[in-house]
């Protein structure tokens, strides 16, 4: 019987996924479809358990339903219930299991540029989903020490409570940006087209330092540009896209995947920017 994976999320026509996890299934020759689902917040519920009628073998979630959807899974992972939200589901044994790879996803690829230790000061601008999910992969999976910076003080406090990390304004991570060796922007300022409303100014940021910006489109980010001007190695947000996404390929499947031919489809879907 033909195998049934999907994303869900509000809006979805933007989504990348559906190309590049077709193009796997199709290259290891699996009787599988992977599809948008657009589900409109009202209609969640029985959206949901429409798709475990049919008896869907795993799906995506994204934005607004990596919460929302908690309730309705039976078991987390432990990098999902540290952070409080999924992005991945797997269907096992009649059982469904929620992940959250965005974490370790992006930590696969930055360490791409080099290995993180226990010496590295990492800034992390913003305290949303995205950023959650990269603090606790860094917190479980690295020793470096972890700063968080966000518009609203208190929710960067929340973030950190109870680990042995901090949390500061951004003004003070302005002031500070020549003690981290690296930062990374996860706020939806990295669209902005004015570098006046960058979360913080890196003009005294250290020649060398890695900086990071989750977002992959445009491939150079306002927030990228005034960081490689003043020196800094800088890495957009398409390997965290990929990694994340093959993690969640190799949970439904058991097959590695080709990480290479996934990114070679997105920046085809991007025109090659």
């Amino acid at each position: 019987m033909k195998e049934l994976y999907c994303v869900i999320g509000n809006p979805i026509a933007h989504s990348l996924s559906p190309v590049m996890h077709t193009a796997l299934l199709e290259q290891n020759h699996l009787n599988a479809s992977y599809v948008p689902f657009l589900i409109e917040k009202q209609n969640f519920k029985p959206a949901i358990e429409g798709m475990k009628a049919l008896g869907v073998s795993g799906f995506n979630v994204t934005s607004p339903f990596k919460e929302v959807v908690l309730p309705f899974l039976d078991a987390l992972d432990s990098e999902a219930k540290a952070c409080g939200a999924v992005n991945t589901v797997v269907a096992r044994n009649g059982r469904w299991i929620g992940y959250n790879t965005d974490g370790v996803g992006f930590l696969q690829g930055l360490e791409s540029i080099r290995k993180i230790t226990e010496t590295d000061q990492i800034l992390i601008l913003g305290a949303g989903g995205a950023s959650k999910a990269i603090f606790h992969a860094l917190m479980h999976h690295t020793n470096a020490k972890v700063t968080v910076a966000n518009r609203t003080f208190e929710k960067a406090v929340k973030m950190v409570a109870g680990t042995a990390h901090r949390a500061i304004s951004l003004a003070e991570a302005e002031s500070q940006i020549t003690d981290f060796t690296i930062v990374i922007q996860t706020t939806s300022s990295g669209l902005t087209k004015e570098n006046e409303a960058l979360p913080i100014r890196l003009h005294d940021v250290t020649a060398g330092t890695i900086v990071s910006d989750i977002i992959y489109n445009p491939a150079e980010t306002p927030f990228l540009k005034e960081a490689k001007a003043y020196g800094a190695v800088t890495q957009n947000g398409l390997p965290m896209f990929v990694n994340q996404a093959a993690i969640a390929f190799e949970l439904w499947t058991g097959i590695e995947a080709d990480r290479d031919l996934m990114r070679n489809i997105v920046l085809k879907q991007l025109g090659g920017k």
